[in-house]
């Protein structure tokens, strides 16, 4: 029996307003990969070249160094996540010709599963250090911290 009561969360209140994350400045950090998930999406737009497809959604706890910390008073990791939208075949597989599916390939090589003879499925980047480059971007006129590349750490 369970001690769980949805009631403790669903009714709890507060008075604090709810506050935005700033953004940790653009650089180099390390991290680790968590559990990778995959999921389909479809195309919002009516003119779009590719209509649907899937999507990996990599999380990464980022160690954030403690000058960032004090400076923008956040705790020692942030969690983002980077969304890789692979190519696939006409036959819906990933697509492993030569030039497809660089956003992979930088993952592969960023986490030594890169290497030819070698067994690798997108499964496997979860659990890897890497370092990766926070940049920023500016959406509804609000900056967010997004990840712009990754890299072996």
């Amino acid at each position: 029996m369970s001690d769980f009561d949805p009631a403790t969360y669903l009714d709890s209140v507060t008075t604090e307003q709810s506050v935005r994350r700033p953004p940790l400045p653009i650089g180099d950090y390390t991290g680790m990969t968590g559990e990778v998930t995959v999921r389909p999406w479809e195309s919002k737009k009516e003119n779009a070249k590719i209509k649907s497809g899937i999507a990996y959604d990599i999380p990464i706890t980022i160690d954030v160094p403690l000058a960032v910390q004090e400076a923008l008073g956040i705790g020692p990791t942030v969690k983002l996540t980077d969304t890789v939208m692979p190519q696939l075949t006409e036959l819906k597989a990933l697509d492993w010709s030569p030039g497809r599916n660089n956003q992979l390939r930088h993952w592969r090589d960023a986490t030594d599963q890169n290497v030819q003879g070698q067994t690798f499925s997108v499964r496997m980047l979860g659990g890897k250090f890497v370092k990766v480059k926070i940049v920023h971007e500016m959406y509804e006129g609000e900056l967010y911290d997004r990840i712009g590349g990754v890299a072996k750490a």
